[in-house]
């Protein structure tokens, strides 16, 4: 069986979660932080950060773009929650990107504000950090259908629109409130009501 290397704290590792759930395909966890299991970490992936999977061949993969790109090759093509390929295609995965990027801006603004010391923060780091997510949200607001980000079809944007709000609005206060973006907001809570969103819960247990 699979062994799904991560917490669900980290919407990378909740997303690949999520989308396992979705495509059914078991797994196990080993559960490790990047912070607080560093040499474990690093032992699975040289970057040292998670997601990682141990598929059933051995073989470890890193990186939550790569795992789910390995996770559609096992979905049936009927079933896949991206095309094959075209604009659509194209566009599903662009949402995908901006959402993750979301996240990476906001562990980033994480690390400046509440794990460095006060008189090593910089203004500007923290100032960009902030801008970008903005940008982004605005961005995929104006990109976002109803009920889903393209319409009537659930697609990989909508999981990585998912997992990123949660992380998002529960992490940094600023953005605990997503009036501003509400056709985001409808998205993301649509998202959690999904059976594989309710079966990996964003705080650890």
């Amino acid at each position: 069986m699979m062994i799904l290397v991560g917490q669900f704290d980290s919407p990378f590792v909740r997303r690949v979660a999520a989308t396992m759930g979705h495509y059914d395909l078991p797994f196990d966890r080993h559960v490790l932080s990047v912070f607080g299991d560093r040499d474990e970490v690093l032992r699975l992936n040289p970057l040292g950060k998670v997601p990682a999977l141990i598929i059933d061949e051995g073989e470890t993969l890193v990186d939550s773009a790569v795992i789910i790109d390995y996770l559609d090759e096992l979905a049936p093509v009927g079933g896949r929650l991206c095309p094959e390929r075209g604009p659509y295609r194209r566009h599903v995965l662009r949402l995908a990107v901006v959402a993750m990027g979301v996240s990476e801006r906001a562990v980033q603004l994480r690390v400046e504000t509440v794990r460095r010391p006060p008189h090593l923060q910089s203004e500007e780091f923290v100032e960009t950090y902030r801008r970008s997510i903005r940008d982004s949200l605005d961005y995929l607001e104006r990109e976002a259908g109803e009920p889903w980000m393209t319409g009537s079809t659930l697609t990989h944007g909508d999981f990585a629109v998912t997992a990123a709000l949660t992380h998002l609005s529960a992490r940094v206060d600023e953005f605990s409130d997503l009036q501003a973006w509400p056709k985001l907001a409808a998205v993301r809570a649509a998202g959690e009501g999904l059976a594989a969103f309710k079966g990996v819960p964003f705080v650890e247990g």
